[in-house]
């Protein structure tokens, strides 16, 4: 075989005029057909950074990942890493999530954080690992960093990030802008490898998220003050009639 054939039978290399055959190898369905359509690989590439870029958390971003997430922790342990609230335990197991392959890990500073993050992405024992950053500028270096390891050891990263960062260079293949428009999410694709951008696509909120939802300023929120270098806990089980000896009929 030549060099041009192996060449062009990378599935890294988007070739002009066609979709790259390869690039639904490595993805996961998003639950939502228009999005699918959207992206180059048919859905959440599994294997490297995607960046989703919003100016505040709780609008309904966890939405769009949901239908994935529920799928992805049947058979492997997924990470919250700094999330902004502390995560509604039965909202999870509702939206199809295995509670018991969640693990939650807090760190203190960004230092902290960028290592946790990237010692969690070479770990091979995650399917994802979702990581919420504040308004810092990552330096180039790390952002690499992490968008390697999750290359390499095919680990999906989903990583919250402010939206003024939408101006700065990323290494990720994925940035995925979001804001809210009254009872709906525009999703505004910023960049994907192999495949165009500039995508605008109006996404329904959830009817929970619009009534029943709290103002994020009411969500509680972690206050561990301990001065190790991780925190590390699990979600609490949720009983179900079965626990407590009740028939279901």
């Amino acid at each position: 075989m030549s060099h041009l054939s192996k060449l062009l039978q990378n599935p890294q290399l988007w070739r002009s005029g066609r979709r790259n055959q390869a690039a639904g190898h490595n993805s996961i369905g998003t639950g939502l057909r228009r999005l699918d359509q959207a992206l180059h690989s048919r859905g959440w590439p599994l294997a490297g950074s995607t960046e989703l870029l919003c100016d505040h958390f709780g609008l309904g971003e966890l939405s769009l990942l949901t239908p994935a997430l529920a799928q992805l922790s049947q058979q492997q342990a997924i990470v919250w890493l700094n999330p902004p609230f502390e995560p509604y335990a039965p909202a999870l197991q509702q939206a199809g999530i295995n509670l018991e392959h969640c693990l939650f890990v807090h760190c203190n500073g960004l230092s902290d954080q960028l290592w946790a993050a990237e010692e969690l992405l070479r770990a091979t024992a995650f399917a994802a690992v979702l990581n919420w950053s504040d308004n810092s500028k990552l330096a180039d270096r790390d952002l690499r960093r992490l968008q390697l390891a999750a290359r390499e050891q095919q680990c999906w990263h989903i990583h919250f990030r402010a939206a003024a960062t939408a101006q700065h260079s990323s290494p990720a293949p994925l940035r995925i802008g979001l804001t809210s428009q009254n009872k709906q999410l525009q999703l505004n694709v910023l960049k994907q490898a192999g495949g165009p951008a500039g995508q605008q696509l109006l996404i329904a909120r959830a009817a929970h998220l619009l009534h029943e939802q709290k103002p994020p300023e009411y969500w509680p929120q972690h206050t561990g003050n301990s001065k190790s270098r991780l925190l590390l806990a699990r979600l609490p089980r949720v009983k179900t009639p079965l626990d407590a000896g009740v028939e279901l009929h």
